[in-house]
């Protein structure tokens, strides 16, 4: 083993699964070098492990995303078994909630008082592969709502995040929230007042989505519009710099499917079943994907609604988060998830779906567009609390 190069080393390191590669660092001071080593992460790690992901439905009973296809070990057996084992012996005083999922890996998880109270005890930021998990420290407001977390990265590696949190005892009526968000970089809370935009019709924050810095939440103007507010936590300047509104591309049609958005190769998605004009003036039903960039909508596809036979038997569910051509239905009929190839029309029906813990009521969170997904984080190590 001696006469191994570190470059040799890491080669081999890199093939192990990611739990394995973990554990090795506590073999010896080489191994961990190597395995922390920016080589190791960007040119070995990510190139091996970049494409594993999980599409998830929330279990209604433990309020945890369940996996039901994607990558071996499930990260709904990661997400699980991490909870049991974290938290256990605090389970008879406290309930524990998986609140956000973001896009580079971290969850944000609420420990609440068991019934009758609903105070929030304490919140906690975990990387669930890594089994790292760091408790922030105590707020100091009684009536709070975790809203989520957002991060900052720089090729794949988090530099920094921010736990958002509403105060819900501090709500008025001039649109008007106040938010208390913990940086990691200071290590504290502060609070900020967040001016929602007046085209808004209601305060509704709930099951939001973490994106490059932003969170996205779905929400109805003035005119009873779906539209997506998303708000830029790292951004600088006033409140319409850092919050956007933006409707629908399909917004004045009437789309097949409740609107709901995900996230693939970094971009913000919505797909939905539209009628199109044809030139001669007849209707025809597409199946149309979209994505968000710079604040505008771009139609990434078009594709006649024949071409995937699609009907009402079938809910539009997402878009693979490292593969934007796959998009995965659910057959109402069959109780089953169809993956589908929107540029060579092939199909495949995933049969063999993982369920990590109790079977969760696909169809009810299909229709709710209820479905995150859970990318395997490209870095080892939580960034750590100052």
């Amino acid at each position: 083993m001696n006469s191994l190069t570190e470059d040799l080393w890491s080669i081999i390191l890199a093939r192990l699964p990611l739990k394995s590669i973990i554990t090795s660092k506590l073999v010896c001071k080489q191994w961990k070098s190597i395995v922390e080593s920016p080589y190791f992460r960007k040119s070995l790690y990510q190139n091996l492990h970049s494409s594993s992901w999980s599409l998830l439905v929330w279990d209604d009973k433990k309020d945890v995303g369940t996996t039901l296809y994607g990558c071996e070990p499930s990260m709904g057996s990661y997400i699980l078994s991490f909870l049991t084992n974290k938290f256990e012996i605090q389970r008879d005083k406290y309930e524990y909630t998986v609140w956000d999922y973001t896009d580079v890996g971290l969850i944000l998880i609420s420990e609440v008082f068991k019934k009758p109270s609903i105070l929030i005890n304490a919140v906690y930021v975990a990387n669930p592969v890594s089994q790292d998990c760091i408790e922030l420290p105590s707020h100091l407001k009684e009536y709070v709502f975790p809203l989520g977390i957002v991060t900052r990265t720089e090729n794949g590696v988090v530099l920094d995040y921010k736990v958002v949190l509403l105060d819900f005892g501090n709500v008025n009526e001039n649109m008007e929230i106040s938010l208390l968000i913990y940086s990691s970089v200071t290590g504290l809370w502060s609070l900020s007042i967040f001016h929602l935009p007046s085209s808004l019709y209601y305060q509704y924050f709930y099951r939001s989505i973490s994106l490059n810095g932003n969170l996205y939440w779905l929400n109805r103007n003035s005119d009873n519009e779906d539209v997506i507010v998303s708000h830029d936590f790292y951004a600088t300047g006033t409140d319409s710099d850092r919050c956007r509104v933006t409707l629908f591309p399909d917004s004045g049609k009437h789309p097949k499917f409740r609107r709901g958005c995900t996230i693939s190769q970094g971009f913000l998605m919505y797909m939905n079943v539209v009628s199109i004009t044809k030139d001669d003036g007849s209707l025809e039903d597409k199946l149309s994907i979209w994505r968000l960039k710079s604040g505008e909508w771009q139609l990434v596809s078009e594709i006649s609604a024949d071409f995937i036979n699609l009907g009402f038997d079938h809910i539009p569910v997402t878009i693979n988060s490292v593969d934007a051509k796959t998009v995965y239905f659910w057959n109402m009929k069959h109780q089953i998830l169809v993956a589908a190839n929107i540029c060579n029309g092939k199909f495949v029906l995933l049969s063999e779906l993982e369920h990590s813990g109790r079977s969760p009521n696909s169809f009810e969170c299909f229709k709710r567009s209820d479905c995150p997904s859970f990318v395997l984080p490209q870095w080892l190590h939580l960034t750590p609390v100052r």
